[in-house]
């Protein structure tokens, strides 16, 4: 039997009995749940009911989480198993369980829902802007931690603690060691970290990790708050501030020479990826996941629909583009099409020489028996390349920014651009790109003059 009191404006608390305990006393569940304000008398009442008959159906099936009583840890659970490992992509997921794991459930995880506030996120968020929040800093143990172990033998130390021979050796001896393995010992031995342990890096976290740890928060209490788990997300009103995006770092036109001439003398497996990605801005995944099938020759088109990618616990894993307009088919130039043709020429010929040997792989890029190459395999190649010809430190990602700059710097526009980056929305790429299409203002003011000279001679 439920029932249902107003508790403040378009505020009404639905109360659902359940029977009695061993004591004799009524067991009763409750739920807060707010109405949108526009809504008619009439259209409240249809939509409160329709919470009262859904409150009682969770309530009678066990599957009621009370806001009130549950913590923001445990509903983190209930998040991860209904949302996120339904709608997170594993390389969004990893992440974000880290995230969750590391930093974010040890600090206001026991908190309860319903208690958690704005103030609360501000600390956490403070906390993690001081020096030390790191998790991939070093710690040094003091000559305190050196003189409280020193009557212990290793195997003691190993049992108490849990670490390996070679981690204890390395303690022993004062070396450096990781946060983790730090925590472990002070806990184990019941002493204070900040005594025991010197930092030796003093790098704090940058704004875009805080904002992600941010991110992570919000999306869970969104959903919380659209479960009528709370009555509003704590995190809507916590404002971070604007982050110093990086400027994306990119080769100029005599640079892009430069390398174009250096890859005359590479294999020309590598040749063809540095051209097709300088040509059209693929992401390294998005390279390593074409195959010949995704190529016309007729009409010089190549549609990117996939990316490979390599996650730790996971492996490689082939994938849809990280947006819906990430699938599409984007037009070559001639010299990236004929290099292509140059490349597939080889390995027909390669397969040949190999004959029963050949793998038969589908994608464009492979060892020379036909296997599948590693989606990290051309980054480390492009490291090793720019090292050997002395060229200017890019990283293979930045050929994409390289792409776009180009096509700015020749008049390309945003919408276009952007259609063949894969951006979901132009305004990715004209704030990617702000700093680019910024300093080709001046060009702007030039062509104006030679317009205002033509029409003044004639």
């Amino acid at each position: 039997m439920a029932s249902i009191e107003k508790r403040g404006k378009n505020t009404y608390r639905i109360t659902v009995s359940t029977g009695y305990d061993v004591t004799g006393k009524k067991i009763r569940k409750f739920k807060t749940v707010k109405l949108p304000e526009k809504m008619t008398i009439r259209q409240q009442g249809k939509e409160l009911n329709r919470l009262t008959v859904l409150f009682e159906q969770e309530v009678q099936k066990g599957t009621f989480l009370d806001g009130e009583k549950i913590t923001f840890a445990e509903f983190t659970e209930e998040w991860l198993k209904k949302y996120a490992e339904v709608n997170y992509a594993p390389a969004a997921l990893k992440p974000c369980k880290a995230r969750l794991k590391q930093r974010i459930i040890p600090e206001i995880g026991h908190i309860k829902l319903s208690k958690l506030q704005p103030h609360h996120l501000m600390g956490f968020y403070n906390q993690l802007s001081e020096t030390g929040a790191r998790l991939d800093n070093f710690y040094t143990p003091t000559e305190a931690l050196i003189n409280l172990l020193k009557p212990y033998q290793r195997s003691e130390i190993i049992k108490i603690t849990g670490i390996t021979d070679k981690t204890c050796q390395r303690i022993k001896k004062g070396e450096k060691t990781t946060l983790k393995t730090a925590k472990k010992i002070c806990a184990s031995f019941n002493i204070d970290f900040k005594k025991m342990f010197s930092c030796n890096n003093n790098k704090k976290l940058s704004q875009k990790t805080i904002k992600n740890h941010h991110g992570d928060i919000s999306s869970i209490l969104s959903c919380a708050e659209k479960w009528n788990l709370i009555t509003f997300n704590p995190a809507k009103r916590v404002d971070l501030g604007k982050t110093n995006k990086r400027k994306a770092k990119y080769y100029d036109d005599k640079q892009v020479a430069e390398m174009i001439k250096a890859l005359e003398y590479e294999p020309l497996q590598y040749k063809t990826m540095i051209y097709l990605t300088i040509d059209i801005g693929l992401r390294s995944g998005e390279l390593c996941g074409l195959k010949w099938v995704d190529v016309d020759f007729e009409q010089n088109t190549i549609t990117i629909n996939k990316q490979r990618q390599y996650l730790s616990g996971w492996g490689v894993m082939e994938r849809a583009p990280k947006t819906e307009n990430g699938i599409r088919t984007v037009t070559l130039s001639s010299t990236a099409i004929s290099i292509l043709k140059q490349y597939r020429s080889k390995q027909l010929k390669d397969k040949l020489k190999i004959g029963s040997a050949w793998k038969n792989g589908d994608y464009i890029f492979l060892h020379p028996d036909g296997s599948e190459i590693h989606p990290s395999r051309p980054y480390k190649w492009f490291v090793n390349f720019l090292r050997r010809h002395e060229l200017p430190k890019i990283t293979f990602h930045e050929l994409r920014h390289t792409n776009a700059s180009l096509l700015i710097s020749i008049g390309i526009d945003p919408v276009t651009l952007s259609n063949r980056l894969g951006h979901s929305d132009k305004n990715i790429t004209l704030n990617t790109y702000s700093h680019v299409i910024k300093s080709k203002e001046a060009q702007v003011a030039n062509e104006i003059d030679k317009l205002y000279s033509r029409i003044n001679g004639r």
